[in-house]
């Protein structure tokens, strides 16, 4: 069996370079991670940047609850969290969106001179997606090693949540029906995030009897919200009231660190709690986008074709798995962190 020393010398050159571009990205984010929090100029600007930020988030919050007849509520530690990292979270997701262009434009390019030439013609070599690739799982990666990015993300839900509560109650008689919509989005939002909240805190180990203590609570907390949810046709504006206050004690309580405790044990007896099946429905998603890929392979598809059976595969899971709203909500959560 003779050795194509060619398509051997291809690769290599190929392991090399995305090499190469991993450790560009990785030193290019240290450096400015280094010159954020070492130099003082730098330092200085940062923390401005952060305080000023996490103000004009808090803002319309603070405008909600005033609407609300909710101004004398306790809010400090939710107005405080966001002022060490408010500014890199968005930043952050700006960047993903910019990766995400970067990438996109360069398939939707493939797939135009893929029609032009009536055949598959990949482009995965094309700087820019080959940076998208690299640095997309990078910048993710980072962010899950660093919890304050999932922390803030999680108390920016609760103030969108907040927010939602008073859109309905201002809304016109014609336009109700559809900010309720996006109030059933927004709380989807925070009830999700509830219950992974012993991960975004990341205060408890694998292991850790807390942790299980941790999971039982944050369920009880979502069965509560669910319960008040479910009085806002019945109560109207009260119920509405009930469920910003809730969202804010709830709020208060992560940001102090309070993860396993985010709402005291006597509002939450005689709550029942629902299963939960995220793991299940998580398993469905990632089976089907696994499944596609091999059929993919065994088919002989060609690579840009594979990648995008395997994505379309998975977007059609979660849609199936999830429900459309549930993709629509996670869109906009993801969108109102870049241009609230």
């Amino acid at each position: 069996m003779s050795i194509d020393w060619g398509r051997v010398a291809e690769v290599q050159r190929f392991i090399i370079g995305l090499g190469v571009l991993v450790a560009i990205c990785l030193w290019a984010y240290r450096i400015g991670q280094w010159a954020l929090f070492r130099i003082p100029a730098f330092r200085e600007f940062a923390s401005t940047w952060n305080i000023r930020v996490a103000e004009e988030d808090f803002s319309k919050t603070e405008i909600a609850l005033r609407k609300l007849g909710l101004s004398t509520i306790p809010k400090g530690p939710l107005r405080e969290a966001g002022k060490k990292n408010a500014a890199f979270v968005h930043a952050r997701y700006k960047t993903y969106i910019f990766l995400l262009g970067l990438g996109g434009a360069d398939l939707v390019k493939s797939a135009i001179n893929s029609i032009d030439h009536q055949r598959i013609e990949g482009s995965m070599k094309v700087p820019a997606l080959s940076l998208a690739c690299v640095a997309l799982p990078l910048l993710m990666w980072r962010a899950r090693r660093s919890p304050g990015v999932a922390r803030y993300r999680f108390l920016l839900s609760i103030m969108s949540a907040v927010e939602a509560c008073e859109a309905v109650m201002g809304a016109q008689p014609d336009e109700r029906h559809k900010e309720l919509r996006q109030l059933d989005d927004a709380c989807a939002t925070v009830r999700r995030s509830i219950l992974k909240v012993h991960l975004i805190a990341a205060s408890t180990g694998r292991r850790s009897p807390r942790r299980q203590r941790a999971k039982q609570h944050a369920a009880q907390v979502v069965a509560k919200l669910e319960m008040v949810e479910a009085e806002i046709d019945s109560k109207g504006d009260g119920a509405l009231r009930s469920l910003a206050a809730l969202l804010v004690k709830i709020g208060n309580n992560y940001a102090v660190g309070n993860a396993g405790n985010l709402l005291p044990t006597q509002s939450l007896r005689g709550v029942e709690v629902t299963p939960n099946r995220e793991g299940l429905r998580m398993a469905g998603v990632v089976s089907t986008a696994v499944a596609a890929l091999l059929l993919s392979t065994l088919f002989g598809l060609p690579d840009v074709a594979i990648f995008a059976a395997t994505a379309a595969a998975a977007l059609l899971a979660s849609i199936a798995i999830y429900g459309p709203r549930s993709a629509i909500a996670k869109s906009r959560e993801l969108l109102g962190i870049i241009w609230r």
